[in-house]
């Protein structure tokens, strides 16, 4: 071969590496800057935690992933607490309100211990304008077995924020016969449907929510998730401790489905999150 040859094969070669190298650092920004995302979240996950996180068993990533989304992207504290005493309506610590000017503290005592009363959904009917059972808040804390949001499964819960499905049934569509109850006056746990006068002209708008889906939670918008955040968000609500909610006066706890047990260890497990220090070691993880 030529030193002509050699230097044109050379050369070549040299070009070829070049383009290589080229293409791979056009890639590289974006898979690390995903990377960096990923990790950044995780790790404001858990300085933003108001309570402290059990990590045994669990995948400490997904638990920092997941505290990102229900605390700084979600806000499911602010639909899924009780509030604060002694007004009832924040979930801050009383002198730690930030809409007060204050240094935020989220209430630990009624973090996601769900009670929050949204009204009704359904159409005013018979004579006393029943328009159907209050749709109350659910507690989101892990039950006595250790599952969070009344206790479902992962496979439950990505249906509920997929589907909205209402897997306790405590607001079912009226039946015909239970329109003539409340024509009747009375009022039996259900959501009437029909037609509802919304102007002084008389124009109606046909009001027929579904009741055997969550009425108010904004599942529409949450089922655009990726499995991967859904099952972060499922993991982190199984790390926060259980608030016990069986014996507390309405709406906190009512109707009775929604109501959390925590077992034999609740006042142990409560008084655990007067401290509010998150317990970040790393543990193996869990399997689903």
């Amino acid at each position: 071969m030529t030193i002509q040859s050699c230097a044109k094969v050379t050369g070549a070669i040299v070009i070829l590496l070049v383009i290589a190298l080229a293409a791979v650092s056009m890639r590289a920004p974006g898979v690390q800057a995903s990377g960096d995302d990923t990790d950044s979240r995780v790790r404001i996950g858990f300085q933003i935690a108001p309570v402290p996180l059990n990590l045994d068993g669990k995948d400490r990533a997904l638990v920092g992933l997941g505290s990102y989304l229900v605390n700084a992207i979600g806000d499911c504290n602010g639909c899924h607490s009780s509030g604060a005493p002694p007004l009832g309506f924040y979930n801050f610590v009383t002198g730690r309100n930030p809409y007060f000017k204050q240094p935020a503290k989220v209430d630990p005592t009624v973090y996601l211990n769900g009670g929050t009363n949204f009204g009704t959904v359904g159409t005013p009917t018979g004579p006393n304008g029943y328009s159907g059972p209050a749709i109350i808040t659910r507690n989101l804390t892990p039950d006595k077995n250790g599952r969070p949001e009344g206790g479902h499964t992962l496979a439950e819960f990505t249906q509920i924020l997929r589907r909205g499905t209402d897997f306790d049934h405590i607001h079912p569509t009226c039946t015909a016969a239970q329109i003539d109850e409340i024509n009747a006056g009375g009022t039996p746990v259900c959501i009437p449907t029909g037609p509802i006068v919304y102007d002084a002209a008389g124009d109606t708008y046909n009001n027929v929510p579904d009741g055997d889906l969550l009425q108010v939670m904004p599942w529409p918008t949450f089922s655009h998730l990726s499995d991967r955040d859904i099952q972060a968000i499922y993991e982190y609500l199984s790390a926060i401790p259980c608030l016990d909610n069986s014996t507390s006066t309405p709406p906190d706890g009512a109707p009775n489905e929604l109501r959390n047990d925590c077992g034999t260890a609740a006042a142990a497990v409560n008084g655990a999150v007067e401290n509010s220090t998150v317990q970040q070691t790393s543990r193996r993880r869990r399997a689903h």
